[in-house]
């Protein structure tokens, strides 16, 4: 058999009992707002912000290709005899497309790269998550019901006590025993 309890306060069962249930509705109410910003963040990755990424990597594609035919262009219409013209501004122009272009393929490779991770995190959190459902559904509530059971049984055995005190002095002789019971043959 286990301890026996040292009991001190019958009151703090019941103030136990209400933080106990407080706790588990909060609780929750948490993990619903967790699995809510969750689909959120998870449909914020996977879709918009890989499809940004493509639509950018497509317009940056696009807009390198307008620099080279620009700059094709420009060399075509500048050209005298053998002479190479610099075409300064256009080289910039392609030059700037072609690192918008590598950024956005950059951060397209990092969404889908991240996306996997974050897909395993997410896996790891709703195996915690369900633990941690399963313990507030089965282990908290039978702890709040035991809690609950030993708070009656406490305030059942007080009870029983009280009319035993709750008799008047002069039916008690010196030895606590009421007169009806001295006055019994023992057994």
């Amino acid at each position: 058999m286990g301890k026996p309890a040292r009991v001190t306060s019958i009151d703090v069962l019941p103030t136990l009992t209400a933080a106990l249930e407080k706790f588990r509705g909060e609780a929750r109410s948490v993990l619903d707002d967790l699995d809510i910003e969750i689909r959120r963040i998870l449909e914020w990755i996977h879709s918009e912000r890989k499809s940004y990424w493509e639509r950018e990597v497509r317009k940056a594609q696009e807009e390198l290709n307008r620099a080279k035919l620009s700059l094709q262009q420009a060399r075509m219409s500048r050209r005298v005899a053998d002479h190479e013209p610099a075409c300064l501004e256009e080289k910039r122009a392609v030059e700037k497309a072609r690192r918008r272009l590598e950024v956005a393929q950059q951060k397209l490779r990092a969404v889908r790269q991240w996306s996997g991770t974050i897909d395993r995190a997410v896996d790891d959190f709703q195996r915690c998550r369900t633990q941690f459902s399963v313990w507030l559904e089965t282990d908290l509530a039978r702890a709040v019901a035991a809690l609950k059971q030993m708070s009656a049984s406490l305030v059942n055995y007080i009870s029983l006590e009280a009319p035993n005190e709750a008799l008047p002095p002069a039916t008690r002789s010196s030895t606590g025993e009421t007169e009806s019971e001295g006055n019994r043959t023992q057994p």
